[in-house]
């Protein structure tokens, strides 16, 4: 199969192969090819060499390195990329068919394209039509809206056959989490709009359509309204300028709102279910929600406080107070405050964190009752 062949690397790039870590790839046979072991490392362990390959030459940050599928550069095929992006990405490991396989997952090609390589009907498997793919269907593929752990057996061979498993599916967050959040705090969110730089209060205005009243008070602006996925280009793009990626938008700035009932799966099932919610309340068509609802952050049980930390709720937050009447900076550094039961998680792990390894125990426990916030805020002046 000519689609294994590595183009063959110059003397100086052979020179730079032979200084990179020996375990580049790792052979699995669910998969047609080799997984690249490089890409699923986080960017802080990467040799510097490895570092400077993928920001000079793949346009990478350690953001869109840490987070599977969202550099520019992996929504395009092998043969979309230039001759000094495929020396690059031959640099550290990658050949055509890893690089349409593990990275693009065949996404920047043809429907009549994805039956010459073969892999149609391994999408086809995984619900998707011509016009799924044409955009033109009326619907949405059902597994794009399911983690890993809810496809059927059948599906995951499908997936597998595009290069897929569990960590790049899920899109599991690389980035380092010290944190009992479930994704490091975009801190920058959470400073007063007239304390931004000109620069952050530009992006912000101009790309993301905040106002000082809407950055100020968290849940009131449109743009929160959506996914990370469902912001339009600029939107996105503007979002990552500021410091976001898809966990952190999703988490803290929608908290989940967005999406589909049978989207939630595992911890994110057992804090919405925690909460009180159910499909039906769900529902667009509900007018009805639990009494959480109706409840400020100190009068939630600590199984409820710890539901709405998965969601990446604190008090400020939950309780809608602007954040000008903070008068602090956010810092994810706060131990977990004893009223936060994380044990709720137990049985289904936590981000992460596997089933039994999670609670109190995981992280370091507060002897004093901060219902007052869940979180670290020191002053920001």
């Amino acid at each position: 199969n000519d689609k294994m062949k590595s183009l063959t690397p110059t003397s100086t790039a052979a020179l730079i192969l032979a200084s990179l870590p020996a375990a580049i790839v790792m052979a699995d046979d669910s998969f047609p090819y080799a997984k690249p072991t490089v890409r699923f490392t986080p960017f802080g362990k990467l040799d510097t060499t490895t570092q400077s390959i993928a920001e000079e030459k793949l346009g990478y940050i350690e953001l869109t390195w840490n987070n599977h599928g969202l550099a520019r550069i992996e929504k395009r095929g092998w043969s979309s990329l230039s001759s000094n992006e495929r020396d690059g990405a031959n640099l550290i490991g990658y050949t055509e068919g890893t690089w349409d396989c593990f990275i693009n997952h065949y996404e920047n090609y043809s429907w009549d394209e994805l039956a010459e390589k073969g892999v149609q009907a391994h999408y086809q498997g995984l619900g998707w039509s011509q016009e799924h793919w044409e955009h033109t269907a009326a619907d949405i593929v059902y597994t794009e809206g399911r983690w890993w752990g809810q496809l059927t057996d059948n599906e995951k061979k499908a997936a597998n056959a595009l290069c897929y498993f569990k960590e790049n599916w899920d899109k599991v967050d690389m980035n380092p989490n010290p944190s009992f959040f479930p994704h490091p705090v975009p801190n920058f969110r959470f400073m007063p709009w007239n304390e931004l730089s000109a620069v952050t209060q530009n992006v912000a205005g101009g790309m993301l359509n905040y106002t000082e009243a809407t950055w100020n008070n968290l849940r009131t602006s449109v743009v929160e309204k959506n996914t990370f996925l469902n912001l339009d280009s600029d939107e996105r793009e503007g979002a990552m300028d500021l410091g976001f990626y898809t966990h952190t938008w999703d988490c803290f700035m929608n908290h989940y709102l967005s999406y589909y009932w049978s989207s939630f799966h595992d911890d994110l099932k057992v804090a919405i279910v925690t909460l009180g919610w159910d499909e039906a309340m769900w529902s667009d068509e509900s007018d009805t929600a639990p009494a959480s609802e109706g409840k400020f952050w100190i009068d939630l049980t600590p199984d409820e406080k710890a539901a709405a930390t998965r969601l990446c709720y604190f008090r400020e937050t939950w309780d809608a107070e602007p954040i000008t009447n903070w008068n602090t900076a956010v810092t994810p550094d706060g131990p977990l405050p004893k009223d936060i039961n994380l044990d709720i998680f137990v049985s289904t792990g936590y981000v992460g964190r596997e089933p039994g390894s999670v609670g109190a125990a995981a992280y370091t426990a507060t002897t004093t009752d901060l219902s007052s916030s869940s979180i670290a805020l020191v002053s920001s002046s």
